[in-house]
């Protein structure tokens, strides 16, 4: 954490009349208070003031705590997937482009000689402007498949896509004649001094970038294999918010260019009143303050920037967890001091009698007394049925499985196929917890019960038995495979490092700090013991030698 001695003058300045700044100290404390309410691992902030970057914070680890692995704390230059923030940065630079000419912000794409063959039959595209983009007007969805399917005629109301921008970028690298990379290196980051940020992951900066924590506890990482407008920035808070402080300088962008990224284009009713969107933006208006915002979210990768352009204040913090945005409203808050609820993202907050109860389970089945975690649980659920839900009991399971508390998690997952016998998903969340405690044959048995439960996917459940009975056939038998051959596979991989001990392979994956020895399936393909939902495949190169390991899990894991 850097700058934490910042004079009380910077802070107390920052919040509205209303509210009483707290003390350094104890705005350290609310942050990583924050952050164990949201199960957040690690985080990442900058708040602006007066145009300048005026307090960081970095806290926690970069790597989702799994198995007792840190790999070190958050770092200023650590790197996190910023997600649906990386739509902002976008439209900056289409702005430029506009202010250059290159791109017009209200002439079809259709025109710039681009085929866009998933949306391309449908005559409405020929209605999709960049303007309609940047504003989320087009109709098209968030994300879907091909065809796209339209919502609505573009232009008629305010509905978020991802898609949208995907189809813009591909216009704009159509005319540049150049990557979304290139582009941003161009336009934003080497101009603003971002020298942390990227849209194009690289095996390179695997150690840099942190790893995120799914809600079942699971480490999860970002490494997007191309430049995606929407979705793609990797990026620190420090970075960003250097691009929060160009876009208030109006660095970059023409005066007129400029009051358009910031003024609204379409109003956001179901959001309430005051809210709109602009180019890139979610604005609200407050009496004469006008606030900009927008959040990111990819799985376990969360944050927000968020800022008041009349001020000359605003934030940026980035999270490496499910639960990022958890804690989104109450930080805002701390800094800011005010309520901008019609802004931000949908996510339950810490506070919300799910999350609570969540917290409170987590709590009780990770002690020792099972049997009263259980009738809490019980009674938990029915005073409060919808928090309650078949989705949490299912995480909860995997949670506990996955910090090896199995009897817990075969006795939730258990509860939860009670509960819910018609769901196919609480019955194959109770066979993995059986296969993750290694209990094969019940793991079969309640595969069956998986067929009758929901027998159109009978695919699945074949798959599911196939890998298991082979899985047991294997432990009992393995496949012969030269030792010669196993010293060969022998090295460093990105899934993990590999060595020969008593004939056998042994597995240390890179999330873990543990050995697992491999049971050959094959001459290149192995199970890991003790972990029947795993396999491992090596990959050659024409000489023979090993290039990669693919990691398969076993279907529904």
């Amino acid at each position: 954490m850097r700058n934490l001695a910042v004079s009380l003058i910077l802070l107390t300045s920052f919040a509205v009349a209303q509210t009483t700044v707290m003390p350094e100290k104890q705005w350290g404390e609310t942050v990583t208070g924050l952050m164990r309410k949201g199960d957040i691992p690690g985080l990442s902030i900058a708040v602006i003031r007066d145009g300048k970057i005026a307090w960081e914070g970095e806290f926690g680890q970069k790597n989702a705590v799994n198995d007792g692995v840190t790999d070190g704390p958050v770092l200023r230059d650590t790197l996190f997937s910023a997600a649906s923030l990386s739509k902002p940065v976008f439209a900056y630079i289409v702005l430029r482009l506009v202010d250059r000419g290159v791109i017009d912000l209200d002439k079809p794409l259709y025109t710039y000689g681009f085929a866009r063959d998933r949306i391309d039959k449908d005559p409405r595209s020929k209605l999709i402007t960049a303007r309609r983009v940047l504003e989320h007007t087009t109709g098209l969805p968030n994300s879907g498949g091909t065809p796209l399917e339209f919502l609505f005629t573009p232009g008629e109301k305010f509905s978020y896509s991802g898609e949208g921008y995907e189809y813009l970028q591909k216009v704009v690298e159509h005319v540049t004649g150049k990557s979304l990379e290139e582009l941003a290196q161009q336009e934003v980051f080497v101009p603003l001094k971002m020298e942390h940020s990227t849209f194009r992951w690289r095996p390179i900066l695997a150690d840099q970038v942190a790893i995120g924590k799914l809600e079942t506890d699971e480490p999860i990482t970002w490494d997007s294999p191309s430049d995606d407008s929407a979705s793609s920035l990797l990026t620190t808070a420090h970075d960003y918010a250097r691009f929060l402080v160009a876009l208030m300088d109006g660095v970059g962008l023409k005066q007129a260019t400029f009051q358009q990224m910031w003024s609204p284009q379409v109003a956001v009713p179901e959001k309430g009143p005051g809210i709109s969107f602009g180019l890139g933006w979610g604005i609200e208006q407050v009496g004469a303050s006008k606030y900009i915002y927008h959040g990111g979210n990819n799985v376990a990768f969360k944050g927000a920037a968020f800022a008041c352009p009349e001020k000359r204040e605003g934030l940026v913090y980035l999270t490496n967890s499910e639960g990022g945005m958890t804690i989104e409203s109450a930080l805002v808050k701390a800094i800011e001091g005010g309520d901008h609820s019609g802004l931000f993202s949908d996510t339950e907050p810490y506070t919300s009698p799910r999350w609570v109860a969540r917290a409170e389970l987590i709590r009780l089945f990770t002690q020792d007394n099972l049997d009263e975690a259980l009738r809490r649980y019980r009674e938990l659920k029915a005073e409060r049925p919808k928090a309650i839900d078949e989705d949490l009991a299912r995480i909860l399971g995997r949670y506990l499985g996955n910090n090896g508390r199995l009897e817990a998690a075969i006795a939730v997952s258990k509860e939860n196929v009670h509960n819910y016998p018609k769901s196919a998903r609480a019955v194959d969340s109770l066979i993995w917890a059986y296969v993750l405690s290694g209990n094969v044959p019940l793991a079969i048995q309640t595969d069956k019960l998986a067929r009758e439960v929901d027998p159109s996917d009978k695919d699945r459940w074949d798959s599911i038995e196939s890998w298991l009975t082979e899985y047991q056939a294997r432990l009992e038998k393995p496949f012969a495979v030269p030792e010669t051959t196993l010293k060969n596979y022998a090295g460093v991989y990105d899934a993990g490092q590999v060595s020969v001990k008593d004939g056998y392979l042994i597995f240390r994956p890179s999330f873990k700090k543990v050995d697992r020895r491999l049971i050959p399936a094959s001459a290149d393909t192995f199970y890991v013991e003790g972990d029947p939902s795993t396999k491992l495949q090596f990959r050659t190169n024409p000489n023979g030698d090993p290039v990669e390991i693919v990691v398969s899990k076993i279907p529904g894991a």
